[in-house]
Order: structure tokens, then C-alpha cells, then sequence
């Protein structure tokens, strides 16, 4: 039996970094049953776990992120690798 092997692409998300404390554009890359999570900005990586429903995850995540930039519009300027703020919490 030949066993197939999805191979996931890394993708970016929006969340503020517990490292540099900026909000940033994230990259997660798969691997297996786990991810690592990277700050674009500052190189902080976290492990995450990886299951079937984590870009749902993410994707509420944006959800809140676009409903936010309605109270913080330099939310919005968040696309790029390496982009981030400061915003005053």
C-alpha cells in the first residue's frame, strides 16, 4: 500500500508577538503533527499542534483581526513579511 503525503504550504497570519510585543504578520510552516509559528518581525517561534481544523483557526483569527482595524486602522497595513505596529494597549 503506497501511503500519500499532503504536503501543506507555509501561510501568513496576523497576531501580536510575545517576543518584540509588535503586532506582525506571522508565518506557520507544517510539519507533521506539528507547526512552527515565526514572527516575521523578530524571529520568535513557537510549536504548535497541527490538525485538520487549525486553518479555521487562523482564519476566525483574520476574522477579528478585519473587525479590529474598524478601532485600529494601522491594523490593515499588516500584509507583508515583516510588517509590524505598536499599538497602544
Amino acid at each position: 500500500m503506497t501511503r500519500i503525503i499532503k504536503e501543506i504550504e507555509p501561510f501568513l497570519h496576523r497576531q501580536k508577538c510575545p517576543g518584540c510585543g509588535y503586532y506582525t504578520v506571522y508565518e506557520v510552516f507544517p510539519q507533521g503533527d506539528k507547526a512552527i509559528d515565526t514572527c516575521t518581525h523578530c524571529g520568535h517561534q513557537m510549536q504548535i499542534l497541527w490538525h485538520h481544523e487549525i486553518k479555521a483557526v487562523f482564519r476566525n483569527s483574520e476574522k477579528f483581526f478585519r473587525n479590529m482595524e474598524e478601532i485600529y486602522p494601522e491594523l490593515a497595513q499588516l500584509k507583508n513579511r515583516g510588517d509590524h505596529i505598536k499599538l497602544d494597549d
